[in-house]
């Protein structure tokens, strides 16, 4: 069950400096409309990393927030904010695929560009030593669009492998771009990369990623 007390805060450090912290969003959030605002804000400036591409409005952010994050105990959305406070982004744990001895880190998102460079890798490499401390699993997961660049160069900095890659067909509802996994292994224009992370391969990689000064 991936749910925490309000009262509770990750550390982001770097050279035994606290840097940030990572803080779990809860229901005494969902009323609150800024949050609300920069999820949402967040969600549409970002809306190329999502399969569903359809842009969100306030009420549906606090509709999905409170049913499919806080309402669901395999889920736990943190913001990551700097030290003075500044919500910088937002990363969650999931098991989505229920693997065995294993968890998915998903929603990675940088609301903030060009704000203290390194700090969202610096965060994810913290939250995976927690959730594999925490709760003994042996390898996390994530899923990303392979073309993603930007977001590939950052699992591949913190040791994440490429196991599969999942074809996507693409289909238009309302206007808005939806895509979807293909059921068979097929040619496609686009694909989803699955991405594993051994314990192992974390720990002997963690004082590296430490010395990581860029994103």
């Amino acid at each position: 069950k991936l749910k925490l007390d309000r009262e509770f805060f990750l550390p982001v450090t770097n050279d035994s400096s606290t840097i940030g912290f990572l803080k779990p969003i809860t229901f005494f959030d969902v009323e609150n409309d800024s949050i609300i605002k920069i999820l949402k804000d967040w969600r549409n400036q970002n809306i190329g990393a999502y399969l569903d591409q359809k842009k969100v409005t306030l009420k549906g952010t606090r509709k999905w927030l409170e049913d499919h994050i806080l309402k669901n105990p395999t889920k736990i959305l943190f913001f990551l904010n700097s030290v003075g406070g500044i919500p910088i982004g937002h990363m969650g744990l999931a098991n989505g695929l229920k693997i065995l001895n294993s968890i998915e880190v998903d929603n990675i998102v940088r609301g903030k560009i060009n704000f203290k460079n390194g700090l969202i890798t610096l965060a994810l490499n913290d939250l995976i030593t927690w959730a594999f401390n925490s709760f003994g699993y042996q390898k996390i997961y994530l899923r990303v669009f392979s073309d993603n660049m930007r977001a590939i160069n950052l699992y591949n900095r913190l040791k994440f492998k490429e196991k599969k890659k999942y074809a996507l067909g693409c289909k238009f509802e309302k206007n808005i771009k939806k895509f979807f996994i293909l059921d068979k292994d097929v040619e496609s224009e686009k694909y989803f990369s699955y991405m594993e992370l051994q314990r192992a391969d974390h720990f002997f990689n963690y004082i590296n990623i430490k010395d990581y000064k860029k994103k």
